[in-house]
């Protein structure tokens, strides 16, 4: 008998045949591109013939299946409607391929309300590049199901100062179990290195996020409320670890993270720079979350102090 392998080959209607892993792709594979895709019965199965846009791919996939989207280099679509990619079919991936400037771009404009919605559990978004092409947009990615990975995305604003997100990340008490990890929130620069000059109020907002775990990212900009700021509903349990946090806001505030009373968990290895120049104290607010060797700066010349009290 020969020996047993993970690799399976496949043959997907309307797709070419395959040899792949089970544990990468239990289900059915998708592709988009702009360039070459178009939105219409017989596309979005093989590479050749892929998908015009995302939102499209979504409506082929089939709930439960651990369906996966690639959406392929060089790819660009706009966002410019609230709701404009509804992520609203449980347990797909959308995975973008390609590096730098060439992974695929997703650009919100239009109106200021323009936003992805994730809808439905168990869902990934990973290797995109997200970019706002208007001012203030409001929250890009709203979280409303559990189980959402954010996973190795770019976040930052297109040209114009005024470009960048009041908050980018915001959940419901639906959010349990999200990842947000290896992303990268740049809001002191634009793409073709314009200063930004508005502010932003968070990068993250949480609200009854009950386990989210934000690990591993690096975030920077003027929030004038904090970088990570947990409101009205408390999020138990979570997890936020070795975050690179640079926040330029100079008013007296936890501009690092402030989450609201109750919350636990654990706050640990994170450091970075907080423009409140006073004290190092209080610019982060644990709640009640376990405090592990946090570092910040608050003058830019200096090195890091430890936040908080020492342990006795």
């Amino acid at each position: 008998m020969g020996n047993r392998t993970a690799l399976f080959s496949r043959h997907q209607p309307g797709g070419v045949f395959t040899i792949s892993e089970l544990q990468d792709h239990p289900g059915d594979v998708y592709f988009v591109h702009s360039g070459t895709g178009t939105d219409a019965a017989g596309y979005g199965q093989n590479p050749d013939a892929p998908a015009a846009t995302i939102d499209y791919a979504i409506g082929l996939c089939t709930a439960s299946k651990g369906d996966t989207i690639y959406v392929l280099p060089g790819h660009a679509e706009s966002v410019a409607a609230a709701a404009g990619i509804d992520v609203d079919v449980i347990g797909v991936r959308i995975i973008g391929l390609g590096q730098g400037t060439l992974r695929p771009t997703v650009t919100f404009t239009t109106v200021d309300t323009a936003d992805i919605d994730i809808d439905a559990a168990n869902c990934t978004i990973k290797g995109i590049r997200f970019v706002t092409d208007i001012a203030s947009l409001v929250a890009p990615i709203d979280v409303n199901a559990a189980g959402f990975t954010l996973e190795d995305c770019e976040f930052l604003g297109n040209n114009a100062a005024a470009e960048t997100n009041l908050i980018t990340v915001i959940t419901d008490a639906n959010a349990d179990d999200m990842t947000i990890r290896g992303c990268s929130f740049e809001y002191l620069a634009t793409v073709n290195a314009t200063a930004v000059t508005t502010t932003s109020t968070e990068c993250i907002r949480l609200v009854g996020a009950d386990r989210a775990v934000i690990e591993d990212n690096y975030i920077s900009g003027d929030f004038t409320t904090s970088a990570i700021n947990g409101i009205s509903t408390a999020s138990k349990d979570v997890r936020i670890l070795r975050n690179q946090i640079h926040n330029i806001a100079t008013e007296n505030i936890a501009g690092v993270i402030d989450l609201v009373a109750a919350c636990n968990g654990i706050i640990a290895h994170n450091y970075g720079f907080i423009g409140y120049a006073v004290s190092l104290a209080a610019v982060i607010d644990p709640s009640s979350c376990g405090m592990v060797e946090n570092y910040f700066s608050n003058v830019v010349t200096e090195a890091a102090g430890l936040v908080g009290t020492a342990s006795t």
